[in-house]
């Protein structure tokens, strides 16, 4: 065995196994229909017993779908300390088209005080157009917000 030729042929392959796959992961892509067995994170109770909008949060590093029965639960989620920094894809369903799925921070919320009567509970209302949205809310005596804008105390953080 030549020493001179194998020693650079084995640094070369574990060179070349230590290196990583660099290519872009694909971004999340949401759940397109809730699970019959889907659980609420936070009460453990079937995301689709309530009405209104869902969650669903995406952990980038495992692929794991996690369940919410409302957007205020979803927000709250993506707010607490020990999730806020991980790396996460997050989308709620809109109001007016519940099968489709769309990016927290793209969606237009409202909140209004007659939610509990349009949907049997306090929570925001996500549209993906901001003219529906601002409709929605003049119909509704409610206010047009992003996600951003939803304090921690409006989530009784």
């Amino acid at each position: 065995m030549n020493i001179k030729k194998t020693l650079p042929a084995l640094a070369l392959a574990l060179l070349l196994t230590a290196c990583g796959d660099d290519k872009a992961k694909a971004p999340a892509e949401p759940v397109a229909a809730i699970p019959a067995d889907a659980r609420d994170y936070f009460n453990q109770m079937g995301v689709t017993d309530t009405g209104g909008s869902k969650g669903q949060v995406q952990r980038s590093d495992s692929g794991e779908v996690i369940w919410f029965d409302s957007v205020r639960t979803t927000l709250t989620y993506l707010r607490l300390p020990e999730t806020a920094n991980q790396p996460l894809a997050a989308w709620v369903s809109t109001h007016d088209s519940p099968a489709h799925w769309l990016a927290v921070k793209d969606a237009w919320l409202v909140q209004t005080p007659e939610a509990p009567q349009l949907i049997g509970k306090d929570d925001y209302l996500p549209f993906a157009e901001k003219a529906a949205a601002e409709k929605f809310a003049g119909e509704h005596q409610g206010k047009v917000l992003r996600a951003g804008d939803i304090s921690e105390q409006d989530l009784q953080l």
